[in-house]
């Protein structure tokens, strides 16, 4: 597996739309405020942010995640966007998508980046990340906001 700029994969962009849609429904679907192809398809930048980054091996693509103005925070950068495909689940790639993440946002010049999550709390504790605060999505769901000085 290998962490990829979303820049060298655009063709990747409609698959990664449709599973956007699919994952988070209340903002990208029919009738929520996002437009997956549209912020997928700005996050194909190479040295600014927004960027995106895609796991891929063999020619597929096992997950993504971008670095970016968060909507629901307002805070940058943030880890966005970060999907693994079902049946790519529990191999460590929501990890390496996460350090690439750190990586690029350190690259950038930024000396702390943040993420929203309802799931990914415990993940990243393990990864030294801290719990700074409290989110509430377009769905009304309650999540929490992590930070991570680099």
């Amino acid at each position: 597996m290998k962490i990829e700029l979303l820049a060298d994969h655009r063709d990747f962009i409609p698959a990664l739309a449709e599973w956007y849609i699919l994952e988070w429904g209340p903002f990208y679907g029919e009738r929520g405020p996002g437009d997956a192809l549209a912020d997928l398809t700005s996050r194909s930048n190479r040295n600014e942010i927004p960027i995106g980054f895609v796991a891929t091996g063999n020619g597929e693509i096992f997950g993504a995640a971008a670095l970016d103005l968060d909507a629901a925070t307002d805070l940058t950068p943030s880890v966005v966007g970060l999907l693994v495909v079902p049946s790519q689940r529990g191999r460590g790639i929501a990890t390496a998508l996460l350090e690439s993440a750190e990586s690029i946002a350190k690259g950038l010049g930024y000396s702390r980046i943040y993420v929203s999550t309802t799931i990914l709390g415990g993940l990243l504790v393990r990864m030294g990340w801290y719990a700074c605060g409290e989110v509430e999505f377009v769905n009304e769901e309650r999540g929490q906001i992590f930070a991570k000085d680099l």
